[in-house]
């Protein structure tokens, strides 16, 4: 078994602590955006499996139970992981749209969720540059005219190159971190990489913290960090 399971607390236990604690990261998220909207927020972090695709598809439904228009889109091409988290099909997608030109309306899954996806489809050779080109920029730029929110699930930042290109598509970056998982010296290189790069990152998830055997707390068991201030779900 995987160390996550691609569950949707927010939808499956919508009175549940976890579900709270994502409504909470949306809300920090509302407050980054005093400034500049953000719209097309990506989901990454530093190594494999330590929650960026759980963080996406809660995320993801927090907008969805506000009546937001939503979509996810799977650019974790090397190992997608969205299909699974909503029983899906992974047989049709973003390959066909950069492919065979396919428009990408006909390619969007509307999900009971009522949160949309652009699934990876077949798996596409040398994906670093397919995700650097036009049509990748053109497609984010037409789904912002569609969708009040946009979530790009993308790979772990010291696995390949993906995730610093996207970067800087997106308005903003949520950068996730395993406690007890994630290496400390590897969250600060994944952190590192992206700043060089230039991208926006507003703010990060410290997943997988039991809250139940720290005194004070009960069951809880994400943390998130915003610039230079630090608030923890109470």
């Amino acid at each position: 078994m995987e160390y996550f399971e691609y569950k949707n607390v927010v939808l499956d236990a919508p009175n549940s602590v976890e579900a709270e604690a994502y409504r909470k990261l949306e809300m920090n998220i509302s407050i980054a955006s005093l400034d500049k909207r953000m719209q097309v927020i990506q989901c990454t972090s530093a190594t494999p499996e330590d929650g960026k695709t759980t963080t996406a598809i809660n995320l993801a439904a927090v907008y969805a139970e506000k009546g937001k228009k939503v979509i996810i889109l799977d650019f974790d091409l090397r190992r997608p992981k969205i299909h699974r988290a909503f029983h899906q099909v992974n047989d049709g997608g973003f390959y066909e749209y950069i492919t065979n030109h396919v428009d990408y309306h006909e390619l969007i899954v509307h999900d009971p969720s009522k949160i949309d996806l652009l699934l990876s489809g077949k798996h596409l050779s040398f994906p670093h540059i397919v995700l650097g080109s036009s049509l990748t920029a053109a497609l984010i730029d037409s789904l912002r005219n569609e969708y009040d929110y946009i979530i790009v699930d993308t790979p772990p930042v010291l696995s390949v190159t993906d995730p610093v290109i996207l970067s800087g598509l997106a308005d903003g970056v949520v950068y996730i971190v395993a406690y007890n998982r994630t290496k400390k010296d590897d969250a600060k290189e994944g952190l590192k990489i992206l700043r060089r790069n230039n991208a926006n990152i507003i703010g990060g998830v410290l997943g997988n913290i039991d809250f139940r055997k720290t005194k004070g707390y009960h069951g809880y068991r994400y943390h998130y960090s915003y610039g230079e201030e630090k608030s923890e779900t109470k």
